[in-house]
């Protein structure tokens, strides 16, 4: 018999054994058999190797299953059965074959994002690829670590239509804002949907964006902008906003709709009828501004005024007002630093996405 010949003998050898510590022995001679042969091996005796470890395999502990994958995870022409058991074991055995293997297919990938569990997820959102399919399936029922970690994977493909999924998702959740603003192939309209909800770093790196943009990209942008809030349904409209969406059209026909009713409006607790004519005059839309005063987000007011051409004093009072609270007027130089700092031609040049917001959404109600 060649040397071959009776190496291979030893699968069937692996097969028959009676002892478990005899078979784990032969389970590691033929694991080095397997890589031993790589360049003579045949496919029939590919296919043996398969048959024979993952059968043995099964009656194995985790440990050394645990073992076995971190052997075959690199591997370019692993026994494919083998691996795809090994995947949908355990996580402490599956890992490495989840974060390394280049034999997992796609549809294998998918199905262990749709059955596996958060951590097998997260495993292959760090792959060094990963195709739009797999990580729409992340998207889908990843949690936020796993979609985190796949946002933060600059070799991780995520198609517009995923990425809608993620804006809409990390619009009200601080865990992904960091990653949202870091891709590097975010739509610039889904960009700038996130600016008024993230913090002042990441805003920063928005309107870097923007200053970068020519002007047909733009253009385009906002007409994806557009096309995405008309696709949207309006907001439930409620009697306390019907109410002050009259007085405001009134004040509007009056002539009389202009910055320095926001202070009276606010003073006299209309705080609803406060949003509404601050959304008209700076041209967001109602949902935007209601955002930026319930938080009483000074840097996102001072952007919003700052672009409208809201002289500074009167922002300082707005201010004031929003920001509430005894320590408040203590701010207000404060206040006018953070209105100096904003540069008005990237405040307008970020606002003209929020403006397509507003234009959608009345759009809709007509």
């Amino acid at each position: 018999m060649s040397a071959n010949g009776a190496r291979f003998a030893k699968l069937i050898d692996l097969a028959k054994a009676p002892s478990s510590e005899k078979r784990r022995d032969l389970l590691r001679e033929a694991t080095d058999l397997f890589f031993d042969t790589a360049a003579e091996r045949t496919s029939r005796e590919t296919q043996l190797f398969d048959d024979v470890l993952r059968t043995v395999a099964k009656e194995m502990q985790e440990s050394v299953l645990a073992e076995l994958a971190e052997r075959f995870a690199d591997s370019h022409d692993a026994p494919i059965q083998l691996l795809q058991d090994l995947a949908f074991n355990t996580f402490a055995v599956a890992e490495p074959i989840l974060r390394r293997s280049p034999v997992l297919k796609e549809e294998v990938l998918v199905k262990l994002v749709s059955e596996q569990s958060q951590d097998h997820i997260k495993a292959i959102a760090q792959r060094d690829t990963v195709s739009p399919r797999v990580s729409d399936a992340i998207v889908r029922v990843g949690d936020d670590d796993a979609l985190d970690m796949l946002l933060k994977n600059a070799g991780a493909q995520i198609e517009r239509p995923a990425m809608e999924r993620v804006v809409d998702r990390a619009r009200d959740n601080a865990k992904l804002h960091k990653g949202v603003v870091g891709r590097h192939d975010i739509p610039l309209d889904l960009l700038n949907e996130m600016y008024f909800v993230v913090e002042k770093g990441l805003r920063a790196a928005i309107l870097d964006r923007n200053s970068n943009v020519d002007p047909v990209e733009l253009d385009q942008a906002l007409s994806k902008a557009r096309a995405r809030m008309q696709e949207r349904q309006a907001s439930a409209i409620t009697d306390d906003v019907r109410a002050a969406q009259k007085l405001i059209d009134q004040k509007k026909r009056a002539g009389e709709l202009k910055p320095p009713l926001l202070v009276s409006l606010y003073r006299d607790n209309k705080i609803t009828a406060f949003t509404i004519a601050l959304a008209e005059i700076v041209g967001l839309d109602y949902d935007t501004t209601h955002g930026i005063v319930s938080r009483a987000d000074m840097e996102a007011l001072a952007m919003i005024c700052r672009a409208a051409n809201i002289e500074r004093p009167l922002f300082v009072t707005l201010a004031v007002l929003v920001g509430g609270g005894q320590d408040a007027m203590k701010q207000a130089e404060h206040f006018g630093r953070l209105y100096t700092a904003v540069p008005v031609e990237a405040a307008q040049r970020a606002m003209r996405f929020f403006k397509v917001r507003k234009t959608a959404t009345e759009s809709m109600a007509a």
